[in-house]
């Protein structure tokens, strides 16, 4: 597990280290970074990796696999719990990532590829997180399938998403979006393929804020064991 130079935990506890909004690349104009950090949106989108490492849990990790890593945020809490780490995405701004990692004194793999079709072994990661992906595609079965087969058996998939529900279509309309065309899966959806798909066990699921029922929440995860 790597020591990381320069990044800022958020106080009170919290225990999410995240980088310096400065040093952090955009790598797309879709990318949420912004709302890490603006005031009030920063409790809501921080509480998404929060809602991450409760699934993750607290042990150690020896190969993590981030898949759609975007802006690289949350690869330093992640360096913090594994001995490898490695990330995906399939924009073409893995050079910047790279370099605000390096300023931070972390050397992470980072390859670009399509969550369909990745570029690594059967069975090369014993942890993977894929946060605000799935909903992305309609693929569903497809796409889990691929995260499997990367997976050891007996490894773990933390998957989240957004919730589907019309507090949080609005909130995607009022930036701009039309929340059935950036969000094609429901957090139900995927859900359901992760319940049903026969190369996982869902184990856990949790939602934010953590005591809304399920279709009210603001976001929602589930821990995967892989059999």
């Amino acid at each position: 597990m790597a020591a990381v130079r320069g990044a800022a935990t958020e106080p009170a506890g919290a225990g999410l280290l995240l980088p310096p909004r400065e040093l952090v690349p955009k790598p797309d104009a879709d990318d949420p970074l912004d709302y890490y950090y603006k005031p009030l949106t920063a409790r809501i989108y921080r509480a998404r990796l929060r809602l991450a490492l409760d699934l993750l849990g607290a042990g150690s990790h020896e190969a993590l696999l981030e898949v759609g890593y975007g802006s690289g945020i949350f690869l330093p809490e992640l360096a913090r719990r594994a001995d490898r780490v490695t990330g995906i995405d399939i924009h073409r701004e893995s050079a910047a990532v790279a370099a605000m990692l390096q300023q931070l004194g972390l050397s992470i793999p980072l390859h670009e590829g399509s969550l369909f079709e990745m570029p690594f072994g059967e069975g090369e990661f014993d942890t993977l997180v894929c946060l605000s992906v799935l909903e992305h595609v309609t693929e569903l079965h497809a796409a889990l399938t691929e995260l499997r087969r990367v997976l050891r058996p007996g490894g773990i998939a933390v998957l989240g998403f957004p919730a589907r529900n019309p507090v949080t279509d609005a909130f995607f309309r009022a930036v701009g979006y039309n929340p059935r065309e950036i969000h094609p899966s429901s957090h139900r959806d995927i859900l359901a393929a992760a319940r049903t798909h026969d190369g996982f066990a869902v184990e856990r699921e949790a939602r934010f804020p953590r005591f809304a029922p399920l279709d009210l929440a603001a976001y929602v995860g589930c821990r995967c064991r892989a059999i």
